[in-house]
């Protein structure tokens, strides 16, 4: 399991409710088209026709965008922020999504993303901090995850979150207050098919069987705030 970090500001406008709201995060480059079956050559030939990126000056943002398509996997662990939170989140599979066009203001090349919680940036320790402060738009974090402590900040910190399921809802009532009902009181997300509360309930179970003491909390506490009327 690998641990990476999205910058979420993308032409300078922030990307963090949006990704929080509809649960992916993303890259730019959209013109490039799919990246799911692109090879370094093609890549490069794209890029140099569509953005004027030449071969021999591609390497950054060759070596970010493969990250992104290819090196990253289902069930890896990503983190965004803002000015005042780190978000945490569980890494679906890639896919592009050109529906509503590939204009360098709209984010094309996806990945769904289970958001977990969040944690004051103040609160994390120092690796993270150095992983936040990457300049490339994807950075893999070097150390064994266990090294960033996010269960220990999830679950220390109850300001941030008390739990998996009160650590989204208190974001996206901060971020959309009108625009979303919390999934602990109401059970209806307007913005959220049944379709995807289901697996998130199953990822949720699943991690009650995880080795990790805190994680079965965590899970625990979400699915039981769920089920409360």
């Amino acid at each position: 399991m690998n641990l990476f970090y999205v910058q979420s500001i993308v032409g300078g406008v922030s990307k963090v409710k949006s990704f929080l709201e509809d649960n992916y995060i993303g890259i730019p480059w959209s013109a490039l088209g799919d990246l799911e079956q692109a090879s370094s050559e093609e890549l490069c030939e794209l890029l140099e026709q569509r953005y004027g990126i030449i071969a021999d000056n591609s390497g950054d943002v060759l070596e970010t965008i493969q990250l992104f398509a290819d090196r990253m996997s289902d069930g890896d662990y990503v983190v965004i922020k803002d000015e005042d939170w780190m978000y945490v989140g569980d890494l679906g599979d890639y896919y592009y999504d050109d529906s509503i066009g590939t204009s360098e203001d709209l984010i094309c090349h996806r990945r769904g993303v289970t958001w977990l919680g969040r944690v004051p940036l103040e609160d994390i320790n120092e690796h993270m901090q150095t992983l936040l402060q990457e300049p490339n738009v994807v950075a893999q974090f070097k150390l064994p995850v266990k090294q960033a402590r996010l269960d220990q900040a999830l679950r220390g910190n109850s300001d941030a979150a008390a739990s998996i399921g009160t650590a989204l809802n208190q974001e996206t009532q901060r971020v959309a207050p009108e625009s979303i009902k919390t999934l602990t009181h109401d059970h209806t997300l307007p913005r959220v098919e049944q379709s995807t509360i289901d697996t998130a309930l199953q990822v949720l179970q699943e991690a009650l069987l995880s080795k990790d003491e805190g994680l079965r909390v965590q899970a625990a506490i979400a699915i039981l705030q769920y089920a409360k009327p």
